[in-house]
């Protein structure tokens, strides 16, 4: 019983589990992500997904160097749903053409939550040969680091 319980809460985590980033263009060599994510997976990877989104709008634009500015991160819960376990008993008993019942029973309710995680950034991008390049993030290795820098 204990083990449906851990294992419907688990289910019900990882499906309410996600990351999605928008991003939005702020100048040529310049955009805002912000990355949200909710779930164990997902939230623990927030950071390597907001670089490699960073990394791809760096490449997809022309350049092959990016630097992070006004950085903003927050974490939390949210409401998932409700696990629910009943239990009861019953019992009939028949006399002639009358039934007589009996039920006795309980239930109790958990309320599940979810991680979550949300990143805010500016990304400015610049050619290799550009000053702002020197001690910035390579978008090429970045990207196949996959973001885990």
């Amino acid at each position: 019983m204990k083990r449906n319980l851990i294992a419907s809460a688990l289910l019900s985590v990882a499906l309410a589990s996600c990351a999605t980033t928008s991003e939005m263009p702020l100048a040529p060599n310049m955009v805002r992500l912000d990355t949200n994510a909710s779930g164990l997976i997902f939230t623990s990877a927030a950071g390597a997904i907001t670089m490699k989104k960073a990394a791809e709008a760096t490449l997809k634009r022309g350049y092959t160097h990016f630097r992070l500015e006004q950085a903003q991160t927050a974490q939390g819960s949210r409401f998932v749903g409700m696990n629910t376990n009943t239990s009861g008993f019953g019992q009939a008993s028949v006399y002639g053409n009358t039934a007589y019942g009996s039920y006795s029973g309980s239930s109790f309710s958990t309320p599940m939550y979810a991680p979550t995680a949300q990143i805010g950034v500016t990304v400015v991008m610049f050619h290799a040969n550009e000053a702002g390049a020197k001690g910035a993030f390579d978008a090429a290795d970045v990207l196949a680091k996959k973001g885990k820098v």
